[in-house]
């Protein structure tokens, strides 16, 4: 039993593509393919060679690893199976792993009806380190607009890259180049799929570049440019060559276990991707379940994200062909989406939109933007889709309800008169024509700790001190004046040191994610806070000194407002009392002697902009009552109070020196403050008790 282990865990090396079919029927075996290229021809079909699928991997349990091997495919190929479906690689079997082939379609013949370069079936296969170059498709240079199916314009002959099917398959670590009409990677019948760590792309061409051909006799002349939406192509749009990048689909057969198994696609995951040049980026709108799309990147595509409901985080792309954001339906709803717009050059979006919205019940945030990008944020209404030009369907034009809309761009936002109960939050001007709609202003996101402009004070409630340095040896604390929670203070200010011996910093260490020198601005010669092996002290040393002693994390326990201050040899705590000196422990402690309070110390910037605004003082916070704003040198200052939620409580122009806002009426809480003397603007924080 143990030889027939050991055999059967040894790598088999084939050195012919005649050798390698036979073992794609078992079970249990390490194949690898000799390095090398491998050719596939028509001449090889006609000799029997190889049948459709080409490559069929019926077996179980298997590694073939084709590292180094490149197989070209003639695209003749695609004809010599009579008027039949063509899959050049497909996999049936289960818990297989295939990995690091390079296969490339050459020449540019279609196939007699329509080809796969890959299918998955069966359940938990891997393909990973694949780079695959699909071509023949009929016609190619004209995306969509003349067909994709039934009733097309022109009879289409598609070749599309890699569709996943069964269970829990996935593909992994690809690059998949199209230049061919049909989906670059697509999900039928898929259920719990992934999708991670893959380049995609296809090609794009404009639509006058197409309706140049008149009288060429091309195929879009021969049939006078009259698409398959029933108008004429238009000038103007940008379109992809291709189909979906990576594409959903609510419908399709799969085989598990020799068992046919009709049914749509089911909890999609796609991760660390990226996709260029497609008609769609992540279109998951006809899946159901979670669908959860993270740290993807849309570059060039006529539409980047259209995934109906579910979760879009810490995604990027551009508009330069078309909407970063897009949805299907009016009935689209849940979604949570966090998308950053990347600016990009020589913009050809025909729509005119960054961003187009409907449905009801989302969360939107968008980020980033472009000042040179003519676009808009278009909520409800119609798409200005190449697609949908004056076309009335369930796709166009859509209504928009109910949603949240926070816009941190400079684009201006649309709500259209299809929109009502939208909550808008923007950075950019808002024109709505809808109702009970609500409109308030960009409120600048905090931009986290640390700001590495800002200069911070470092409390610990557990000991009620703050860390300081006053040019000696150890860092050392600062009692607070009082405690805030009996009543005794009568001006939040007396709880902070009055000067910069308490004001630290903080700079990224280059190369090393997360981690900050730590430099007191009022400690002399001694300003930066280190820590070594043989003290429970944190030593304050020269701001020359590099090393890992002085690097520090600093991270936020899940759900806690404070936060752990850790290098590689200790963790901050509290203070000593017998010596007024702040303390060291180990890493892993976790107790409230280990958090601190970081509190932004108010006007105070390390950018060497010079900000008017600093030039006031806006006290007591927290306050019962009255709000004091003192203008110091300014002449004039325009202020607004606003709850959380970004409605406008209070609305004033303050051009007494000393000015007073009654917020006596107003429920406790946090508000905040923003002022603006009409070249800078700053938000602050206030606290009504």
């Amino acid at each position: 039993m143990l030889l027939f282990q050991q055999v059967q865990s040894q790598t088999i090396t084939v050195n012919s593509l005649e050798e390698l079919l036979p073992y794609l029927k078992q079970d249990n075996v390490h194949v690898k393919l000799a390095p090398g290229t491998y050719d596939i021809n028509a001449f090889d079909i006609s000799q029997g060679k190889f049948s459709n699928p080409l490559f069929l991997f019926e077996g179980s349990n298997n590694t073939f690893d084709f590292t180094d091997v490149k197989i070209n495919i003639n695209t003749l190929v695609l004809t010599k199976f009579g008027n039949n479906e063509v899959n050049e690689i497909q996999i049936l079997g289960n818990n297989n792993v295939l990995k690091n082939l390079t296969l490339e379609d050459i020449g540019t013949t279609a196939p007699s009806n329509r080809a796969q370069s890959l299918i998955m079936d069966g359940r938990d296969n891997r393909v990973e380190g694949f780079h695959l170059t699909v071509r023949g498709s009929y016609p190619y240079g004209y995306g969509d607009a003349f067909g994709k199916g039934g009733g097309s314009v022109i009879n289409h002959k598609k070749h599309s890259g890699v569709l996943i099917r069964g269970l829990r398959n996935h593909l992994k670590d690809c690059n998949i180049i199209s230049r061919s009409y049909g989906h670059i990677v697509f999900m039928q019948a898929a259920s719990y799929p992934t999708i991670e760590g893959c380049y995609i792309e296809g090609e794009m061409r404009s639509t006058d570049d197409m309706l140049a051909e008149e009288g060429t006799g091309s195929p879009a002349d021969n049939v006078d440019f009259m698409t398959v939406w029933g108008y004429k192509l238009p000038a103007g749009y940008m379109m992809s060559l291709q189909e979906g990048g990576i594409r959903a689909y609510d419908a399709g057969t799969t085989y598990i276990d020799g068992e046919e198994i009709k049914r749509g696609t089911d909890n999609p995951t796609v991760l660390n991707c990226t996709i260029k040049n497609a008609r769609t980026g992540v279109t998951l709108a006809h899946a159901t379940g979670t669908k959860h799309v993270e740290n993807v990147s849309a570059l060039g595509c006529e539409q980047g994200y259209s995934i109906g409901s579910g979760t879009v985080s810490n995604c990027s792309g551009d508009a330069q062909y078309g909407p970063l954001l897009s949805f299907a339906y009016s009935s689209d709803k849940n979604t949570n989406i966090d998308i950053k717009v990347l600016p990009t050059e020589n913009y050809y979006n025909g729509s005119g939109t960054v961003a187009y919205i409907g449905g009801h019940s989302h969360n939107i945030t968008l980020r980033g933007g472009d000042p040179n990008a003519n676009l808009r944020i278009q909520v409800g209404g119609e798409k200005n889709n190449v697609r949908l030009l004056g076309v009335t369907s369930n796709q166009n034009p859509l209504s928009a309800s109910n949603l949240d809309l926070k816009n941190l761009t400079d684009f201006p936002v649309v709500l259209d008169e299809m929109t009502s109960g939208v909550a808008v939050e923007s950075c950019g001007e808002v024109t709505d024509h809808g109702t009970s709609n609500i409109v308030g202003d960009c409120l600048e996101e905090t931009t986290g700790f640390p700001n590495t402009n800002k200069a911070y004070r470092l409390g610990n409630n557990r000991f009620t001190f703050w860390v300081a340095a006053n040019g000696g040896d150890h860092a050392y604390s600062i009692k607070y004046h009082g405690d805030i929670n009996s009543g005794s203070i009568n001006d939040y200010e007396d709880l902070f040191p009055s000067g910069q011996e308490s004001f630290w910093t903080f700079t990224p260490v280059d190369g090393r994610e997360g981690y900050f020198f730590v430099d007191c601005l009022g400690a002399g010669g001694k300003q930066r806070l280190s820590a070594s092996t043989d003290s429970g002290l944190p030593v304050m040393t020269s701001k020359t000194v590099t090393d890992a002693s002085v690097q520090w994390s600093v991270v936020q326990p899940e759900g806690r407002h404070t936060f752990h201050i850790t290098s590689d040899y200790a963790r901050m705590v509290g203070v000593n009392a017998e010596t007024n000196q702040t303390i060291l422990s180990t890493v892993g402690n976790a107790t409230n002697q280990s958090r601190f309070e970081v509190l932004e110390v108010s006007n105070f910037s390390l950018s060497t902009k010079n900000n008017t605004l600093n030039n006031l003082s806006v006290y007591p916070v927290p306050t019962s009552d009255v709000l004091n704003i003192q203008l110091k040198s300014l002449e004039s200052v325009h202020i607004d109070l606003l709850n959380l939620a970004g409605v406008k409580i209070i609305s004033k122009e303050i051009k007494q020196n000393n000015s007073t806002i009654n917020l006596s009426d107003l429920p406790s809480g946090i508000y905040l403050l923003r002022l603006n003397d009409g070249e800078n603007i700053s938000v602050k924080k206030i606290v009504k008790k």
